[in-house]
């Protein structure tokens, strides 16, 4: 969860930013109060102080957004990645009362980090699952073809919610 640093890459997707063009409610208010949200949360200060100084430079505005993804869903059960020990930390801090796993769960899952893509992940997705997709620009075509409703690409991650109550949408956007 990098920063684009490639200009082009984001002069292209200028037009995609803040939720331009974007008719759902749903995917309106997402965008403009958990992608987009600029006020500090509560447990930011204190969790960037623990990160290495490398690593505020690069991943901080990534991590920010799974803990706002966290409070914003309040998810019950979420899947992590062995080495996911920032995102550990940050998504705890966003949901205190979700169980947070390295394995997969008998049932469905709540939220589900990947860094590569797996099926065995997309067998797991219940209806109010979302599934966030790490280096998204290296495995977009399998994340296009992923059974969700609601598609957030966000060049680096993208995030997609299994709700039907949706209708089936692909969003591209600036962050």
């Amino acid at each position: 969860m990098q920063k684009v640093t490639n200009p082009l890459v984001w002069l292209a997707r200028f037009r995609h930013r803040k939720g331009y063009g974007v008719h759902s409610p749903f995917a309106f208010r997402f965008i403009t109060d958990v992608l987009y949200e600029r006020h500090p949360f509560y447990a930011y200060r204190e969790l960037d102080r623990r990160l290495p100084f490398s690593m505020r430079l690069r991943k901080r505005r990534g991590l920010h957004l799974l803990l706002r993804l966290a409070n914003h869903l309040q998810p019950e059960t979420i899947v992590l990645p062995r080495n996911a020990w920032w995102e550990k930390r940050y998504l705890q801090s966003g949901c205190r009362r979700a169980s947070i796993q390295c394995g997969w769960p008998a049932g469905e899952v709540g939220m589900c980090l990947l860094y590569e893509p797996s099926d065995e992940a997309v067998h797991h997705m219940g209806e109010h699952s979302v599934l966030l997709l790490d280096n998204l620009h290296r495995h977009r075509q399998w994340f296009r073809e992923l059974p969700s409703v609601v598609s957030f690409d966000l060049y680096d991650l993208g995030i997609a919610f299994f709700d039907k109550q949706y209708n089936k949408q692909y969003y591209v956007v600036n962050f």
